[in-house]
C-alpha cells in the first residue's frame, strides 16, 4: 500500500497520463502561490504540528467559519486549534496540486499526530474520472505515509454535492472503493461523514454557501453551519485515534446527528471487534442464510454462526432456527453508526435472506468517552438508515425491527424512558414502510408493576436462555425461522 508508487508511475507509450496523479503547481495564481509560502514560513519558524488538515476550499474554510451564537467559539478555534493544528486546505485544490504542495515543503519538518485528509471533489467537477481521482487520492496517501510515517491518517470521503448527477455518481463510486481499499489499513481510518449533510432522505442545501451567494450556485461548500456540522462528525474517530480529550460538542447549534455517521469500533469490549468482522465475512462467504440477525450484544450473546466466545442462548437459538441457516451480526457494544461501518464494509454484501432481524439501539442511548448519547429521535434516525442501506442491497428481505428491549430492574430506572420514547417513535418512523414490521415486546420481559426479573435479565440488560426463549417465540410467532 506504501511507496508512492501511483504518483510517480509512467503511462505505457501513446497514453495521454492521469493528471490527477502528475504534481502540478498553480504558482501563477498570487493568492495560491502567497498561501503556499506562507505555510512553509509558517512550520519553519514552528514545526510544533499536532494536527494537519488538508484539503481543497472546504478544509480551507474552517478559517473563516463563525459560529451564529457570540457564546460559542468559531470552529477552527473549538475543535483544531487547542490541538496545535495547521490549516493547509486550499481552495480550488485538486489531488495533484496537494502533491505538489506536499513535495515542496508543507510538511517539511514537522510530526504531526494525526492527518485529516479530504481531496477529491475538484478532481470529478473538473470531469476527471472516478478511476483517475481514486489514483490520485491514492498517491496522496502513499506520499504522506512517506513524508510523515509516524501520522495517522483520517481519509474522508467526498461530502455530497448537487454539482451535476454525473459528478455524484462519480463521487459515490470513489467512496465505495476508499471504504474497501483502506478497511483494514493500520495507518488510515476511513471516515464518511456524508449523512450528516442530508435531512429528510434529501441534501439539506440550507447549509451549504453556494446557493445564497450573489452568483448563486448548487449546494457543494458547507457554510458555517455545515463547518461546525463537519467537525463534530470527525471528532469522535479523531479523539479516539489521538486518545485525547478535546472532544468538544456543539449544544445545540445544529448538532450533527453521531447515529448515522459510520465508524468502526468505538468501545473496547470483551472480545475482538476488528477479529468478529472478519470471522462475519468469512461465515457470509460460506453461507446463503435464510436469517440475519444485526445489533448488538443481545444479539452476539444469543448464539450461532459465526462461533462467539459467549453462547448465552443456544436452547433458544436452537428453538427458533433449528437447522435453518441463520447468520449472526451481532457486535457487543455496538451502536447504530457502527452497524452502519460494518454494513459498508461487507458484511451484507450478496446476501439476500428472507428475513433480516434489527436489535440496535440501546448503546446509543448511553455515553462514554468515545461517543456521547444520542437522543431518542436521532437514535430512530440511526435505526431508519440501517433498514434503508439492508433494503437497498436486499429489496425482498422482510425486515423485523424489534423494539429496545428494557433495561434496569425497577421501572424507575432512568434508562427506560429514553427506551419508550425510541419505541415509540420508531413505531410511528416505520409503520406503513414496505418490507418492514416493527415488533416491540419489551412487555414480555417485565412483571405488572414493571420489574425486570432477573431470571430473564441477570445483570438488567442481557437476555438469560429463558429471556432468549421469549425472543424465540415472539420471532416464531412473526412468521420467523421454523
Amino acid at each position: 500500500m506504501g511507496g508512492g508508487a501511483a504518483a510517480n508511475a509512467q503511462p505505457p507509450a501513446g497514453l495521454v497520463p492521469n493528471p490527477a496523479i502528475t504534481p502540478t503547481d498553480r504558482l501563477k495564481e498570487a493568492w495560491w502561490a502567497k498561501r503556499h509560502d506562507q505555510i512553509v514560513e509558517q512550520i519553519k519558524a514552528n514545526p510544533n504540528v499536532g494536527l494537519l488538515l488538508l484539503g481543497d476550499s472546504i478544509t480551507q474554510n474552517y478559517d473563516k467559519s463563525r459560529p451564529p451564537d457570540e457564546n460559542f467559539q468559531p470552529t477552527w478555534q473549538r475543535f483544531y486549534a487547542p490541538r496545535s493544528a495547521l490549516n493547509a486546505g486550499f481552495s480550488g485544490d485538486r489531488t495533484e496540486h496537494l502533491l505538489w504542495r506536499l513535495d515542496h515543503g508543507e510538511v517539511d519538518g514537522i510530526r504531526p499526530r494525526a492527518v485529516v485528509l479530504l481531496i477529491g471533489t475538484n478532481n470529478t467537477a473538473a470531469g476527471q474520472t472516478a478511476a483517475e481521482t481514486e489514483l490520485g487520492i491514492d498517491a496522496v496517501v502513499d506520499k504522506l505515509r512517506q513524508k510523515l510515517p509516524q501520522a495517522l491518517i483520517v481519509l474522508l470521503g467526498i461530502l455530497p454535492s448537487e454539482v451535476s448527477e454525473k459528478k455524484a455518481a462519480a463521487d459515490r463510486e470513489i467512496n465505495r472503493y476508499l471504504a474497501h481499499r483502506y478497511e483494514s489499513d493500520a495507518k488510515v481510518t476511513y471516515l464518511d461523514i456524508g449523512a450528516a449533510f442530508f435531512k429528510d432522505g434529501k441534501l439539506d442545501t440550507s447549509i451549504f454557501y453556494d446557493p445564497r451567494l450573489s452568483r448563486p450556485g448548487k449546494a457543494l461548500h458547507p457554510d458555517t453551519l455545515g463547518q461546525l456540522m463537519m467537525a463534530e462528525a470527525i471528532e469522535p474517530t479523531l479523539t479516539r485515534l489521538l486518545q485525547d480529550s478535546g472532544r468538544q460538542y456543539l449544544a445545540g447549534l445544529g448538532d450533527v446527528n453521531t447515529a448515522v455517521i459510520p465508524v468502526p469500533r468505538l468501545e473496547m469490549d470483551s472480545y475482538d471487534w476488528y477479529e468478529r468482522h472478519k470471522d462475519v465475512l468469512s461465515a457470509q462467504a460460506r453461507m446463503d442464510p435464510q436469517v440475519v440477525l444485526i445489533g448488538d450484544s443481545i444479539t452476539h450473546f444469543w448464539g450461532g454462526p459465526p462461533k462467539s466466545q459467549r453462547a448465552s442462548g443456544p436452547q433458544s437459538w436452537e428453538l427458533a432456527f433449528g437447522a435453518m441457516p441463520a447468520l449472526n451480526l451481532g457486535f457487543g457494544w455496538d451502536r447504530t453508526q457502527n452497524v452502519l461501518w460494518r454494513l459498508s464494509h461487507g458484511e451484507f454484501d450478496g446476501l439476500h435472506p428472507k428475513t433480516v432481524v434489527l436489535n440496535i439501539g440501546t448503546n446509543n442511548l448511553t455515553g462514554t468517552g468515545n461517543a456521547r448519547a444520542n437522543t431518542p429521535a436521532e437514535v430512530v434516525q440511526g435505526i431508519l438508515s440501517i433498514v434503508n442501506e439492508v433494503h437497498a442491497r436486499s429489496p425482498q428481505s422482510r425486515i423485523i425491527v424489534m423494539g429496545v428491549f428494557p433495561r434496569g430492574f425497577g421501572p424507575s430506572t432512568p434508562m427506560r424512558a429514553a427506551i419508550g420514547q425510541v419505541n415509540q417513535l420508531a413505531a410511528q418512523a416505520l409503520a406503513g414502510k414496505p418490507n418492514t414490521t416493527f415488533l416491540d415486546i419489551g412487555a414480555q420481559f417485565l412483571e405488572p408493576d414493571g420489574t425486570l426479573p432477573k431470571a430473564l435479565m441477570n445483570d438488567g440488560t442481557h437476555p438469560t436462555e429463558e429471556g432468549y426463549k421469549i425472543w424465540a417465540k415472539a420471532l416464531i410467532d412473526a412468521g420467523v425461522g421454523r
